[in-house]
């Protein structure tokens, strides 16, 4: 049920931006894009990066962690969500085994839209498609949003020395999970060139 709620939240979320002209399309980074990722994360404002690492951390040690993502990059996987082409959000994935991390951030402009939602159903499936079997997300305390976006996924946060975890075992995928990440990439596709199905000519 939880998995449908946030398929449906996606859905409300493409088609209100399409009737404003604005299109929430998500891509996978390579390896070799993660510096866009450092550098967008140095961009956001303190209170935002503060309630996603728990505390205030300087550029550098930004650099140095999105360094190491990249030179493990088969085990660190980012997801980005743009809207109208402008970075809104990410999570960043990583694995360890038959687990899985997600770290979430919505840049402050881009809150309360439904993109964090959209971002957990894809990066979901994403993990149950590639046969990860358990979950786990870290809440600092007062990140009331982080922990209202799990609810609604139907992850439960524990509270663990103040803060609070998340456990959540994966499904095995689906017909249904393998069918929805294609319609997602037909969704990118669409976004990227949204005549190419109309223009051919046969020529």
């Amino acid at each position: 049920m939880a998995a449908a709620g946030a398929a449906n939240a996606e859905r409300r979320v493409v088609g209100a931006d399409c009737s404003e002209n604005i299109m929430l399309t998500t891509e996978f980074l390579d390896s070799h894009q993660f510096l866009e990722y450092a550098s967008w994360l140095k961009s956001l404002d303190t209170q935002t990066i503060q309630d996603y690492f728990g505390c205030a951390v300087a550029a550098e040690a930004v650099d140095k962690l999105v360094a190491g993502f990249a030179k493990d990059s088969k085990n660190h996987h980012i997801l980005v969500a743009k809207m109208s082409g402008h970075w809104a959000g990410t999570i960043h994935i990583a694995a360890h085994g038959t687990e899985v991390e997600f770290g979430v951030i919505v840049a402050k402009p881009y809150r309360k839209q439904g993109v964090a939602s959209a971002m957990m159903d894809e990066a979901i499936n994403w993990a149950r498609n590639r046969h990860y079997k358990d979950l786990f997300m870290h809440c600092i305390n007062w990140n009331l949003p982080i922990k209202q976006l799990c609810r609604k996924h139907g992850l439960t946060p524990r509270n663990m020395m103040g803060d609070s975890e998340v456990n959540f075992h994966l499904e095995p995928p689906t017909p249904v999970t393998f069918f929805k990440e294609l319609l997602v990439i037909q969704r990118n596709c669409l976004a990227i060139f949204p005549f190419s199905l109309w223009t051919y000519s046969g020529k």
